[in-house]
């Protein structure tokens, strides 16, 4: 006697009587008719569900059988089946019929609950209707473990849940099994970064979420995998019941149902700073310009030599965290081929400790440009201009001001020689106060700020004349006009955000719904309001960053210190926990007002 599905099958005959299917002439193409747009039903499965006492050891009845109404496909099954707890090797799945049956290549472990979650590995076979989510339980032993627990998966720097991650439970408050053994249990991530932890058995356990790239459900930092974990450990608490959302299967499409479930944790994925030291890239692009970067941040560097040129002759910049340096020479002439000798400290790989070391690099004067003449010879092209970006956003020059990035650091500069003038709506042109400053963190860059604020109705023009700038290459700059004007489009709306009980060194941004491009950023330290104007109908968030350690970098986390990433938040602009309370839709001619009390965004 066949065992049944029941619930399965009544909704099946239900979806035949609501959708008739005719019967097919199998020896000609179909003739027209609706499109089937059904997924496969299954009908059965074999053991039951729920079932105990399932062998442990590969044999005949070491497998599960699921049979669905018609004939199906597997679709990347590696990839979308999924066991919890996982095994030292994939489950094997093979189409039998109108059936798939999945086989276990390794022993199970003893008294232990399982989950088989087919994902979307399962379609029809003809026009690829992708069955809905099914997890099937078992368990080795006599019982079925019936705990669990939710949560949901984030990008630690922009707050956006992340899909197909892994997360796992490990009964040990050892943060190296992450590394070196399998999970007691594991889920994976839906579209909204949620996922459930189920069939758990009693007890406490170390939470971890993994990008795991090479799917051995193991953490390898080396193959830049991301990682979270949970601060406390996990003692799960819910007991399993039909009728919990949590445990039901919705199309990630259904907004309110999705968003209805109950979230434990909130995991934040981030990616570790490599700790391997050793020299990633060299390169000489330019005769009189070469960089390093090293594969670690803040390399220990003692000496950089280059026989034939002398230390004063070189300018040097580093990033904010010195694992990437560029070098210009500032001389005349090069030598065809620079033998540079890096002496720093280097990973020792057998004993993962630095050592002092001292590398040799070869840099060969790269090859000059050609083009050809009018009468087709070639020709060497020489660059005879400095060249420099001029950047005047007017959407955020009041907060950036003008920016001059050049392409090689200057020899020397004449700024004064700028002139920067104003005209107001009855056309009085105005020459304006201004002021230079280097940038700190670029040597090639300088702002200028307008002594006056800048005014909306009034044009701003710039001029550069030529040969008041001369890079390291002897090369003057041709003269630039640049003019600017404020936004005045009667559509465009603010955004003003009052801070309140300030206690520390934060980051507030504006970022759009993505929150892939930011829109203005500022660093505040005490109590203040903040301006976001000349804003376009959208969607928007404010993100707000703690900078503890005040490097305006949003640092990432360690795991083996249990660091997390530096607390990154979004602001609700509504009441309810949604994910949709982080966004405004900013209509168009709005000001919008909002109050802030960071301390209690953050506790």
């Amino acid at each position: 006697m066949k065992r049944y599905l029941w619930p399965t099958l009544i909704v099946g005959l239900l979806l035949y009587t609501l959708f008739p299917i005719g019967c097919a002439n199998t020896s000609t193409a179909p003739q027209g008719g609706p499109k089937d747009t059904i997924p496969p039903i299954l009908m059965e499965t074999f053991p039951l569900y729920n079932t105990v006492g399932f062998p442990t050891q590969p044999g005949r009845k070491h497998t599960i059988s699921f049979t669905f109404n018609e004939y199906v496909v597997l679709k990347e099954a590696n990839k979308n089946i999924f066991l919890s707890p996982p095994l030292s090797e994939p489950v094997k799945t093979q189409i039998r019929g109108k059936s798939v049956v999945v086989s276990f290549p390794v022993d199970l472990d003893s008294n232990t609950t399982y989950s088989l979650d087919l994902g979307e590995a399962i379609a029809d076979n003809n026009e690829g209707n992708i069955m809905p989510q099914y997890i099937f339980s078992f368990s080795t032993g006599n019982g079925i473990d019936s705990l669990y627990s939710t949560g949901t998966v984030v990008d630690a720097k922009t707050m956006l849940p992340l899909k197909q991650i892994t997360v796992l439970l490990h009964p040990n408050t050892d943060d190296s099994l992450i590394f070196n053994a399998l999970p007691r249990a594991a889920a994976r991530t839906d579209a909204w970064g949620f996922f459930t932890l189920r069939n758990l058995a009693p007890g406490s356990y170390r939470v971890y979420a993994l990008e795991d790239l090479n799917n051995n459900n193991r953490y390898d930092p080396q193959s830049n995998e991301r990682i979270g974990f949970l601060d406390s450990l996990l003692i799960p608490e819910r007991i399993m019941s039909p009728d919990s959302l949590e445990l039901m299967s919705f199309n990630v499409k259904d907004t309110a149902n999705c968003i209805a479930r109950k979230s434990d944790l909130q995991l934040y994925l981030f990616r570790e700073t490599p700790t391997r030291q050793v020299i990633k890239q060299s390169e000489r692009p330019h005769d009189r310009m070469f960089y390093l970067s090293f594969t670690a941040p803040y390399p220990q560097i003692d000496t950089i030599t280059i026989p034939g040129i002398m230390k004063e002759e070189l300018v040097r910049q580093a990033n904010t965290t010195g694992d990437s340096i560029v070098f210009w020479i500032n001389r005349q002439t090069t030598p065809d081929t620079l033998q540079l000798y890096v002496h720093y400290r280097k990973t020792n790989d057998s004993l993962k400790t630095l050592v002092e070391a001292i590398d040799t690099l070869r840099m060969p004067k790269p090859k000059p440009k050609q083009t050809h003449d009018r009468f087709g010879n070639v020709i060497e092209v020489v660059d005879t201009v400095a060249k420099f970006d001029f950047l005047a956003d007017a959407d955020k020059v009041e907060q950036d001001g003008f920016i001059f990035e050049f392409a090689y650091p200057l020899r020397q500069a004449a700024f004064d020689s700028i002139r920067f003038s104003s005209t107001d709506p009855r056309k009085q042109v105005k020459d304006e106060i201004y002021t230079i400053t280097p940038d700190s963190t670029n040597i090639r860059r300088y702002i200028m700020r307008p002594k006056e604020d800048l005014l909306n109705g009034y044009e701003y023009l710039v001029k550069i004349p030529a040969k008041i700038f001369v890079d390291i290459n002897g090369n003057p700059n041709d003269s630039l006009n640049k003019r600017i004007t404020l936004p005045s489009d009667e559509a465009l709306s603010s955004i003003t955000v009052h801070l309140q009980n300030v206690k520390g060194t934060y980051l507030v941004e504006l970022v759009n719904e993505k929150r892939d491009k930011v829109y203005r950023k500022y660093t505040i330290h005490s109590d203040t309001s903040l301006k976001f104007p000349y804003l376009k109908k959208g969607k928007y968030s404010i993100r707000i960053t703690e900078d503890k350690n005040e490097n305006g970098l949003i640092d990432t986390g360690v795991l083996l210190e249990r660091k997390q990433p530096e607390k990154v938040l979004l602001y609700r602009f509504g009441t309810d926990q949604t994910n949709e309370s982080y966004i405004v839709d900013l209509p168009e001619r709005t000001d919008l007002d909002q109050n802030i009390d960071i301390q209690a965004m953050f506790q």
